[in-house]
């Protein structure tokens, strides 16, 4: 990681990064197909009511697992292996008790929440066969995620992209058998999704048992408050997920007052097309983590700028396909998630589409920016970023563009808050690149 040529450390992390994710996305796809398509528009839409809650449990995994692995891997660069591995062991602690206090307390009040969001009739039904039963299988994937993150750090990135192919593949044949053979409901897609999450568990778990492994699983030493302070460095990700839940929940608002529940069917497939697009941007971003902050530990800052420029040109080129693919085949997308007489929800997603495709552009880019400015320690930086293009840019545009524009105004709203917030990442970037790190280092 701090000899090898650089093109060949990107590939050898970014290219299982991307399956791994890729896996995940698909499997998800393949949920909204059999629920679209056996259960219907109002079972996608129960779905997306539930991301919320999930995103936000999933962001503060992601936020322990980024701040912690950052750390770890800037001090095996500076080949402190014991500090390194007592940082893993009590990061899953942490977060193994934290995320089933958490999951089993959401559990239990599920009723309670459902009422503030006002969620009613068959919506609210629909929502109640899946969310409580997903739930009490999170605790597993959000450690999972942790787990994940030191398995690439520990250099073993192709073990993290089996993982994710292995639960892609559970997910889709328990879909299969849940749904359409048994057809056990919308039920079935939350117990196909917990076993698959089980999976990932189960097939990374064996990697710091090997004798290859630098890190393990050793008997935790000082306080656990550590793991809480470096955490902060993942702010940004529990911002980005917290936040995209917090702006799924005022779009869903949004779509229910204009739409009803065919708008919030409709938010979910274009959900699903934004999500492939940040899921390949995201692994090719967070594949870059443990490199970068490994050489940041080095100072190898020529060999930074080199995967940076790697990343960039990667994302940018799968951003424009992505574009192009929204663009010139919205209908053929679309029609994988919905049956022939759903057609209201399919005028609604056709039109949501031809306005939000601009985002897809600028997403990636502000997600390499944002995990950059994390593997370097820049945690305000990037949780501004963050907090900007998840949250604060979303919202404000899904309220002021309507009084101008109409309903079109909520289909814009994605595309200007990315646009807007990758003129502010890439000002942050410049203030905080390589070379400037580097020459405040020497100073």
């Amino acid at each position: 990681m701090l000899e090898s040529k650089t093109y060949i450390v990107f590939f050898k992390y970014a290219i299982p990064s991307i399956l791994g994710l890729l896996s995940i996305s698909s499997a998800n796809i393949v949920d909204g197909y059999f629920i679209g398509n056996y259960i219907g528009a109002v079972g996608l839409a129960a779905i997306n009511i539930s991301f919320p809650i999930l995103a936000i449990l999933f962001g503060l995994g992601l936020m322990f697992a980024v701040g912690s692995s950052v750390t770890a891997g800037k001090l095996m660069g500076e080949k402190k292996v014991n500090e390194a591995s007592n940082i893993f062991t009590k990061s899953v602690i942490i977060v193994a008790l934290l995320s089933i206090t958490l999951s089993l307390l959401l559990h239990f009040n599920i009723e309670f929440i459902l009422d503030i969001l006002n969620v009613k009739n068959s919506l609210r039904e629909m929502t109640l066969e899946y969310l409580p039963t997903l739930l009490l299988f999170l605790p597993f994937l959000i450690t999972a995620i942790v787990v994940d993150y030191f398995v690439r750090v520990d250099e073993n990135p192709n073990l993290s992209f089996i993982a994710c192919l292995v639960s892609a593949v559970v997910n889709i044949i328990l879909d299969y058998l849940f749904i359409v053979k048994f057809d056990w409901g919308l039920s079935a897609a939350a117990y196909a999704t917990g076993i698959s999450q089980i999976a990932i568990i189960i097939t990374l778990i064996p990697h710091f048992f090997l004798k290859k492994a630098t890190l393990k699983l050793i008997k935790p030493k000082g306080s656990f408050l550590s793991i809480i302070q470096m955490s902060k460095n993942g702010i940004s990700e529990f911002i980005n997920e917290a936040s995209a839940g917090i702006t799924v929940l005022i779009f869903n608002y949004i779509m229910l007052k204009n739409f009803g529940a065919l708008g919030v069917a409709s938010y979910t497939i274009i959900g699903y097309f934004i999500m492939i697009s940040i899921m390949i941007s995201f692994a090719i971003a967070d594949s870059m983590q443990p490199v970068i902050s490994k050489n940041y530990g080095a100072q190898y800052f020529n060999r930074i700028k080199s995967f940076l420029k790697l990343g960039f040109s990667s994302v940018l080129f799968i951003e424009i396909v992505l574009s192009i693919l929204a663009i010139l085949t919205p209908e053929l997308l679309i029609n994988l998630f919905l049956e022939n007489r759903d057609l209201r929800t399919k005028e609604i997603t056709l039109e949501f589409i031809s306005y939000a495709w601009p985002a897809f552009l600028f997403s990636g880019l502000n997600i390499m920016i944002t995990s950059y400015l994390t593997s370097m320690q820049k945690a305000k930086y990037s949780a501004l970023i963050a907090i900007l293009r998840s949250l604060f840019l979303p919202i404000f545009f899904i309220f002021v563009l309507p009084i101008f524009l109409g309903t079109k105004g909520i289909f814009m709203a994605l595309a200007f808050a990315e646009f807007i917030t990758f003129l502010t990442a890439l000002y942050l970037f410049f203030k905080n690149s390589p070379n400037k790190v580097s020459k405040n280092l020497k100073s």
